[in-house]
């Protein structure tokens, strides 16, 4: 059965024009997107219920990004440190944080909270199946340490167009770009920019 479709795919069609034009080789390490019948034959072995077409438009357009040694961060959505995960890989490092933080513990990972990016071991940008909509993704960032006043999921953007949005506009704004003499992202550091705290 095919979805109406959302704002989302012309979007990712434009980031990934974008970061193309940087000189970045995300393209290249980008993994080909899987279908709707995957996604959906996916999530229900999982146990997870109805998902927000969003997320069946961000795993068809990549299905993660891969890290290839000697090339650290160049498979990364900017420097924000965001490296997509596929779907098999969301869901293990979901399973990973719910034997983590099991409930009961003092930051329970909600099992609702479906991992789509990582940077390093502790940051995730994480879908919030539970409060979504039948559209839109609602996208929280997890931020451990990293100078946060409580270790939690914190909501980021309402959507993943909005997600998308802030990355191209960064890209379009130079907050980062593709450093092509070191191989690697390079953002404005002079000054914080909380449009672009996926980035900072």
């Amino acid at each position: 059965m095919s979805m109406q479709s959302t704002a989302l795919p012309p979007l990712l069609t434009t980031l990934d024009a974008a970061l193309d034009a940087t000189g970045a080789p995300f393209l290249e390490l980008a993994n080909t997107g899987i279908t709707e019948m995957q996604i959906a034959a996916t999530l229900e072995a999982a146990g997870l219920g109805p998902a927000p077409i969003e997320l069946y438009e961000w795993f068809q357009w990549h299905n993660g990004s891969r890290e290839v040694p000697g090339r650290w961060g160049a498979e990364m959505v900017g420097p924000g440190f965001w490296t997509l995960f596929s779907l098999e890989d969301s869901l293990a490092d979901r399973a990973r944080w719910m034997e983590t933080w099991p409930p009961g513990s003092e930051m329970p990972w909600d099992p609702s909270w479906l991992p789509i990016a990582g940077g390093g071991q502790q940051n995730r940008l994480a879908i919030l199946l539970r409060t979504s909509t039948t559209d839109h993704a609602h996208v929280g960032f997890w931020a451990m340490g990293n100078g946060q006043d409580v270790d939690a999921m914190q909501t980021a953007e309402r959507s993943l167009a909005d997600v998308v949005t802030t990355w191209l506009r960064a890209l379009r704004e130079r907050y980062v770009w593709w450093d092509e003499t070191h191989q690697a992202w390079d953002m404005d550091g002079t000054a914080t920019r909380p449009e672009f705290r996926l980035y900072s």
